[in-house]
């Protein structure tokens, strides 16, 4: 009765009451002195979230022993005409073929990585040679396929030396059509929550590198020129830098020098089957902790693992002993990356970087 005595009397309404009460309570939540933001501003950024990792399945009988013995000597029709293809020592690759023959099924391992993947959520970077040992139809259909085929749709490949053991790599491209860029020409680019990605495909250049540019780089500088993204990532196969077997090779040097000029942030290989880190530095491999890019050695998706070889400047962290992926986190302006072994153990190797201000104009 009183609160009804006291409602007629003053005369308000039941509706600018409960507005008088809700405001009293703000009130008392949020003090005078208080800083207010809202829910929106206080919340954290969501990255985006990327894996990487390159040189990856490989399934006994795949090929006969005699295909893989004329491969490798080269009498092979298919893989014949190929003028940029590595010029490596008979011997070296005839023992990359005894180990061929002899190595155990090692489609276990990409099977360990794939499984990895499977249960975290992300796009996924595969950096060349994923289908072994010649990347043909049967390589990636009835191999890489049976491992990391359920990835796929969210998977951007880039091609490795092993897709070109057969002639122009056309079961690569038949493999993964759209994705994988123009057909005969495996570079692209895209765009993650305000990163520009760019996939290049390191068979197209020459061994070292060369004085002309190619129409793969004309295509680089102008991607570069039309982007407006604060934070660019590039991926490819072979290394510039690397302590692993085969060590930095100078076909994307040429590239690298653009792509540093223009800001690149990180950047992403395999060949190597290790994984290693380098610290910020320049394209000619002097640190640069100011504008340099951080680069990563990824070869670890399944490929029998190998050692350490010449261990070169800058590198600061360097394993062998485990298959995994990179993790990365992109964020605005910064990022995070985790090694992330296979068999649930805790991350090898973290950290954080920011990104590089693209030069423009």
């Amino acid at each position: 009765m009183l609160f009804k005595e006291c409602m007629a009397m003053t005369k308000i309404s039941p509706w600018l009451l409960g507005m008088m009460a809700m405001a009293a309570l703000f009130s008392m939540a949020y003090p005078a002195h208080a800083k207010r933001t809202t829910a929106f501003s206080s919340l954290p950024e969501i990255p985006e979230t990327i894996f990487a990792a390159g040189d990856i399945a490989k399934c006994n009988g795949d090929h006969s022993k005699w295909e893989e013995f004329l491969k490798v000597v080269g009498l092979l029709p298919e893989s014949a005409g190929e003028e940029s293809e590595e010029k490596e020592p008979f011997l070296h690759k005839l023992l990359e073929l005894v180990g061929w023959i002899e190595e155990t099924d090692y489609y276990a391992n990409a099977e360990e990585t794939a499984s990895l993947l499977k249960g975290l959520k992300g796009w996924i970077l595969a950096l060349g040679d994923l289908g072994y040992p010649i990347g043909s139809s049967q390589s990636f259909n009835k191999c890489y396929d049976r491992a990391w085929g359920p990835l796929k749709d969210r998977t951007y490949p880039v091609p490795g030396n092993h897709e070109y053991n057969t002639k122009d790599a056309v079961p690569y491209f038949a493999y993964w059509g759209s994705r994988a860029g123009e057909a005969g020409k495996g570079y692209y680019s895209f765009d993650l929550s305000g990163w520009h990605l760019i996939a290049l495909n390191s068979k197209l250049e020459k061994n070292d590198g060369g004085d002309t540019i190619s129409a793969q780089h004309v295509w680089l500088q102008q991607d570069l020129a039309a982007t407006k993204a604060k934070c660019i990532l590039a991926y490819w196969h072979h290394p510039v830098f690397s302590s692993g077997q085969h060590g930095g090779s100078q076909r994307m040097k040429n590239l690298l020098q653009t792509l540093y000029a223009n800001g690149v942030s990180v950047v992403l290989k395999g060949h190597d089957h290790d994984y290693e880190r380098f610290a910020l530095q320049n394209a000619e491999g002097g640190l640069d902790p100011a504008r340099g890019f951080r680069a990563f050695v990824v070869g670890t998706g399944g490929a029998p693992l190998r050692t350490l070889e010449t261990r070169q400047k800058n590198s600061e962290f360097f394993q062998a002993d485990t298959f995994g992926v990179l993790k990365l986190e992109l964020y605005s302006d910064r990022y995070a990356w985790e090694f992330l072994p296979v068999g649930g153990n805790p991350p090898l190797d973290t950290g954080t970087g920011s990104c590089v201000l693209p030069k423009k104009g």
